[in-house]
């Protein structure tokens, strides 16, 4: 989610190419992942060489019948 200083929140499903640019201009403040035990192959890394350094904190986890992972973080300021 990001707050863009209107007060509202943007969310951005599986896109690498947005979520990238975001990160990099420091303009996120909480990430929601699910990590699923399957290895797809190829696609766009999320995190890469470039990106500034972040320090994020575990706010709400789970752990799905099939083993998928969903975590949420804040970013620590």
């Amino acid at each position: 989610m990001v707050d863009g200083g209107g007060g509202g929140d943007i969310l951005v499903n599986t896109s690498p190419s947005i979520l990238k640019p975001l990160l990099a201009a420091d303009l996120v403040d909480r990430l929601y992942l699910v990590i699923c035990p399957e290895i797809a192959g190829g696609g766009d890394r999320l995190f890469e060489d470039g990106l500034p350094g972040s320090e994020w904190t575990v706010v709400q986890q789970e752990i799905g019948e099939l083993g998928e992972i969903a975590v949420v973080y804040d970013w620590v300021r």
